[in-house]
């Protein structure tokens, strides 16, 4: 029996077997493949003996490489310990002093060596070194730096300082020499100033005293001669008032304190009248002949009769001194005391407006300056003008409110009344603004000539939001286009806060 070893089968001869490996087909398909894989086989071993071959050179390229390489470091080595040996000698030789021969380990030991070094200076010396002849001399001391140390120097050399201070001496006294000379002119200047108001005065009270004999021949308008004669006295007994703005400054400057501020224009008007307003003696220099036109007078420095209406000369001088002064101490109370912010920022604010709504500073300072006047602050001693506060005098003065006093909310409404339908309406008495009750308690004339006393403002209150509310939707309607806001009239909150500002702006 004979096995075919391409397909395994088995045939009875070998004539047979023979046959079937040259004739079968599928046999010599076997055998064809089995040839091929045979040269794929010697391919395969082909091409791994050849990467093999390639793996072999790159490994022994490399360790060329790699020895190429250590010996290249070996040479830059050798060459970089040449090279610091050399720099180190060099830098050896160039740390090393040139006259006294001194090794240093920088430059800056080696320079400061050179400019300082007693026994290195005096080699120098002889040698006549540039280094020497560089140094600078301090001509107080003598002693000689390099430009650098010697402005080290220049600022702590004691005999320049001792220099420096009799100098110093010297000129305060001159100063002082020429300060005594001065005040004595000015001392000398003062007394003939005095000697010339003197006589103005004089001739003032001449004037006063022919007046008055004048009007006193007039027995028909006796009523109103006996009120001017009493102002032109009052006026004619005024001491000059110095108003400059450095002695108001000044003065401001030292005496307004917290507790002035915390009084708003009150406490301001109570400050300049006792420390601007009044000579050395405690003679008022400023008096109020009619606190409803608010008619102030004093007399300026060169004797003239001043009339200031409604303190405006007055306020244009102390106003920026106050608000610069108010505003630092609000800044201050803020932080300190941030439960009374409202009560800061609202007295703070009286001041800085000082100028535009200076009702309750002129009225402070004409119940100070105006208790003899023709018209005093008192509203019972002028019955022929009707003070009182009624509806229809309400409903009246509703035209003057405007969108401007609606945009500032509860302050300009405040303003409003203050300024048209309330002023001058309320009974102050002389002790009003350093009573308790200030901040609560409103009196005033309501109708039939009934004296009312409004607690905290209460029936005042209602009485102006009733007659402003057709104005105030009047306004409404004509800027009904715009990005305007309205109060809520009847908004409890804003009544009180509408109220509060009345009875602190009286």
């Amino acid at each position: 029996m004979f096995q075919c070893q391409f397909c395994s089968n088995i045939f009875v001869t070998k004539k047979i077997l023979n046959h079937h490996q040259l004739k079968v087909k599928y046999c010599i398909k076997i055998q064809q493949a089995k040839e091929q894989a045979k040269e794929q086989a010697k391919e395969q071993a082909k091409e791994q003996a050849k990467e093999q071959a390639k793996e072999q050179a790159k490994e022994q390229a490399k360790e060329q490489a790699k020895e190429q390489a250590k010996e290249q470091a070996k040479e830059e080595a050798k060459e970089r310990k040449d090279a610091a040996e050399i720099a180190l000698k060099e830098k050896t030789s160039e740390l090393t002093c040139q006259f006294c021969g001194k090794q240093c380990k920088t430059k800056y030991i080696l320079n400061n060596h050179q400019t300082q070094a007693k026994y290195c200076l005096k080699i120098q010396e002889s040698k006549n070194s540039e280094i020497i002849s560089s140094l600078v001399t301090c001509k107080f001391c003598q002693k000689k730096f390099s430009t650098g140390n010697f402005n080290r120097h220049d600022s702590t050399c004691k005999k320049k300082f001792e220099f420096l201070i009799n100098e110093k001496t010297q000129e305060n006294i001159s100063l002082k020499i020429e300060k005594e000379r001065d005040e004595k002119e000015i001392t000398t200047m003062k007394i003939e100033k005095e000697k010339e108001i003197s006589l103005i005065y004089k001739a003032t009270a001449e004037r006063a005293l022919a007046t008055i004999d004048e009007i006193a021949r007039q027995p028909t308008y006796q009523k109103n001669s006996t009120r001017n004669i009493q102002n032109n006295l009052m006026i004619s007994s005024l001491t000059p008032l110095d108003l400059s703005q450095a002695r108001v400054d000044s003065i401001i400057d030292e005496k307004y304190t917290k507790n002035d501020f915390y009084e708003g224009q009150k406490g301001a008007a109570h400050l300049i009248h006792k420390h601007i307003l009044t000579d050395s003696k405690g003679k008022p220099q400023i008096v109020c002949t009619d606190t409803e036109r608010g008619t102030f007078h004093h007399i300026d420095l060169n004797g003239e009769h001043v009339v200031d209406y409604k303190n405006v000369h007055l306020i244009n001088r102390v106003h920026l001194p106050l608000k610069r002064k108010a505003g630092k101490f609000a800044a201050e109370e803020c932080v300190k005391n941030p439960d009374a912010f409202k009560e800061i920022t609202m007295n703070e604010s009286s001041i800085r407006e000082l100028e535009s709504k200076p009702s309750l500073f002129n009225r402070t300072l004409a119940q100070l300056t105006g208790k003899n006047c023709v018209r005093p602050l008192s509203v019972q001693s002028v019955p022929n003008i009707n003070l009182s506060i009624t509806e229809e005098l309400l409903f009246e003065n509703a035209k003057f409110l405007t969108i401007d006093h609606i945009r500032r909310g509860p302050e300009g409404y405040a303003d409003y009344a203050l300024s048209y339908p309330l002023y001058d309406r309320f009974l102050i008495d002389e002790d009003y603004y350093n009573s308790v009750s200030k901040t609560s308690i409103l009196r005033y004339i309501g109708n039939n000539d009934i004296i009312i006393t409004d607690h905290g403002g209460k029936i005042l209150t209602s009485m102006i939001i009733n007659s402003l509310r057709e104005r105030n939707r009047t306004l409404k309607e004509e800027n009904s286009s715009g990005d305007m806001i309205f109060p809520d009239l009847d908004d409890l909150s804003f009544q009180e806060e509408f109220i509060e500002l009345i009875i602190n702006n009286i």
